[in-house]
């Protein structure tokens, strides 16, 4: 099985505070459990990957501060080799989160995250060699985003690509794409089609095709996902959990995704079994440390069941 994925991304210091709400403008407001966490979309990605059974590289750039080693140190420990990763002057990034009632606002200054260029990425073209699936977001620059998904196509591999945070792509990137995979609101930033109801969600689904993406995924929050399994959109619901902290649904979903393709599992069977790594993670605190080892995702599915639907 294809079990090597290389995971080009964001590397942040997330910084979380909980509050009963969030705070109005101009307003300032006490909060409690402050947490100094590793995270940023790239890294949780890598680790979630990592963390369900597959070999996983790490293509980014921190600063050389106290955040980029402690987040170098945490890759390490969780099994991701970031041999790869390049130090810079810059800071690194930072993510401002506030939890609330297990949602959370989440502000991010991308900081060493940006220094990450096309002519790096061609410098490691041995990673793209090693690979079978390539995974990305948008914390870092669009031209190389580009730039990677390019070298992967040439290569033949599979290229996943969440769009987060969104920004203007060039046109030409969805070709490249096999899935994509934003939620609901970068659904609607880059669609333009609100995700209402699920005749919505098959809208928007087409729409992504339409642009190039191969394929696409959609996930919806408590209305759980859907998905285009490369005949009809399918859509799944939600295992019953309480929500701590969604701060790493995404990308623990993303990683569980990734880590079933790897496995030979079907594209049904990949979306239920992400879905099911993402709920155990919104069950605890936290970004990468909440995200659950393969161990522990399949205890979970011994006891926890979900309906599929059309």
């Amino acid at each position: 099985m294809s079990r090597n994925v290389l995971v080009i991304g964001g590397i942040n210091v997330d910084y979380v505070v909980h509050a009963d709400r969030p705070p109005r403008l101009g307003e300032s407001l006490i909060g409690n459990n402050f947490a100094m966490n590793c995270g940023g979309k790239g890294a949780n990605q890598a680790i979630a990957i990592a963390k369900l059974g597959c070999n996983v590289r790490m293509l980014g750039a921190v600063g050389r501060d106290h955040g980029g080693e402690i987040s170098l140190q945490n890759l390490s420990n969780h099994g991701v080799d970031c041999a790869s990763v390049i130090r810079t002057d810059t800071a690194t990034g930072a993510a401002l989160i506030t939890v609330c009632g297990g949602d959370n606002q989440i502000v991010v200054d991308v900081g060493a995250n940006d220094m990450l260029t096309p002519e790096q990425i061609e410098e490691h073209s041995e990673l793209f060699d090693w690979a079978d699936i390539l995974v990305m977001q948008l914390e870092v620059p669009t031209s190389a985003v580009l730039a990677a998904a390019r070298m992967a196509k040439d290569r033949g591999k599979t290229v996943i690509l969440n769009p987060a945070p969104v920004k203007e792509l060039e046109k030409d990137i969805y070709g490249y794409i096999d899935w994509i995979i934003p939620n609901e609101i970068e659904t609607r930033l880059i669609t333009g089609i609100p995700q209402n109801n699920d005749d919505d969600a098959e809208t928007a689904m087409a729409e992504l095709r339409r642009m190039g993406c191969k394929n696409a995924i959609i996930t919806l929050g408590g209305r759980g996902c859907a998905y285009h399994n490369g005949e009809e959109v399918r859509r799944v619901g939600v295992f019953d959990v309480k929500r701590v902290d969604t701060t790493a649904a995404g990308d623990s979903f993303i990683g569980g995704f990734c880590s079933a393709l790897c496995d030979g599992k079907s594209i049904e069977q990949a979306v239920y079994y992400a879905s099911a790594v993402s709920s155990i993670t919104i069950g605890r605190a936290g970004a990468s440390v909440s995200i659950p080892t393969a161990d522990e995702v399949a205890e979970f599915l011994k006891s926890n069941t979900i309906k599929i639907n059309k």
